[in-house]
């Protein structure tokens, strides 16, 4: 049991420090993940490194090549299309549903949300960013009061997190998401459902247009064979 929990941790641990990278951007779509210096990094055995890449790959973060390895994903100006437009349809449809008028307790989380992700704006620290901003908006579309809806968009939001993420470190992109947030409340303060809709679905847009810009020049859309 012991060795269990042990193999587990070290999955894990690679697993974390891996994502944070690409997330962050300190790996790139299309740069190659050697087993070799991961089980060097690590010290972790082959299996252990294997492991940790799999759990990657169902995260959509990590695209494994038969005889060819692993690579950070890179999505396709067709796949970026298709990803957003399940993101919209979920995050327009979530915000119209948000319960009016908003529970004292559920506008008073969303607000310190807001705030620690504007704090982390002022300091620039990029994981802090991450971890506020997917703080906010799981407040925020709990405010629906269906987990199935909750759950949906979470997913949805992991299959982009290496589109999204490429983005946090630009300061006019932290601006304007961070101004957005503001605007999201209030909102809902007003009981502004349609507005909200509206905001979150320009609230999503930056990051995939810098993606398309940075990584998906023009007429490239099919999958690498």
């Amino acid at each position: 049991m012991k060795h269990g929990f042990a193999v587990k941790a070290a999955v894990n641990e690679i697993v974390e420090s891996l994502e944070k990278e690409i997330i962050f951007g300190f790996l790139l779509p299309r740069q190659r993940i050697y087993e070799d210096e991961l089980m060097l990094r690590f010290d972790a055995k082959r299996h252990v490194v294997r492991s940790a890449v799999q759990v990657l790959e169902q995260r959509g973060i990590v695209h494994r090549y038969p005889n060819r390895g692993a690579q950070v994903k890179f999505y396709t100006r067709r796949e970026v299309d298709n990803l957003y437009q399940l993101r919209r349809i979920l995050h327009d449809a979530a915000a119209r549903l948000i319960k009016l008028p908003p529970s004292p307790a559920w506008l008073d989380n969303l607000k310190r949300a807001q705030e620690a992700h504007s704090h982390a704006v002022r300091m620039h620290d990029i994981e802090a960013i991450y971890q506020h901003n997917n703080s906010f908006h799981h407040i925020l579309f709990s405010g629906v009061g269906n987990e199935s809806i909750v759950e949906a968009i979470e997913f949805s939001n992991s299959k982009t997190h290496g589109i999204r993420s490429h983005g946090l470190r630009d300061f006019n992109l932290q601006a304007i998401a961070e101004e957005e947030h503001r605007m999201m409340i209030d909102y809902i303060e007003r009981g502004n459902l349609v507005g909200l809709a509206e905001c979150c679905l320009n609230h999503m847009e930056p990051a995939r247009k810098f993606y398309i810009e940075k990584y998906c020049p023009q007429g490239e859309g099919e999958e690498e064979e």
